[in-house]
């Protein structure tokens, strides 16, 4: 098994299925971030979701678009729809990937604007660029009424 093979059958093991708060952190190793997000909010009572990544490498599947496309949409309807998730802590110390790294962050912010539940959502990205798109944060203020904490750094 791959490093990140061995992380999803993890994450997919029955006895996390009672895991109400979760505090991963995520130390250089390769996995595809946005499979294991997935993964994480699809705990059946997950409340509290604090992930932190230090210098992860990035897996993707890159040539294959149409799946890579479909994995950051489910990523941003995952969370948009998780009515159990009221906090939400993500930590990025990004890769040189900027692409993969917009898309994440954006995905994961265009799903919180449309969550219900979340109460508590902060964000922390170190990267070499800016990977919000622009209006995401304008538009995460305007739509989302549920937010009473926000921390973007």
């Amino acid at each position: 098994d791959t490093t990140d093979d061995s992380v999803y059958k993890l994450l997919k093991l029955p006895f996390l299925h009672n895991i109400q708060e979760c505090y991963c952190t995520l130390f250089k190793i390769p996995v595809d971030l946005c499979l294991v997000i997935l993964q994480l909010l699809n705990l059946p009572l997950i409340k509290v979701l604090h992930l932190l990544t230090v210098f992860l490498k990035l897996r993707d599947d890159s040539t294959n678009s149409i799946l890579h496309t479909d994995k950051y949409s489910e990523l941003e309807t995952c969370i948009a729809m998780n009515s159990t998730l009221l906090e939400m802590k993500l930590q990025f110390k990004m890769n040189n990937n900027p692409i993969a790294n917009q898309k994440i962050v954006t995905n994961v912010i265009n799903g919180v604007t449309k969550n219900k539940t979340i109460t508590s959502f902060s964000l922390e990205v170190d990267a070499d660029s800016s990977p919000l798109s622009e209006g995401t944060i304008e538009h995460l203020l305007k739509e989302n009424h549920t937010l009473q904490t926000l921390k973007l750094n």
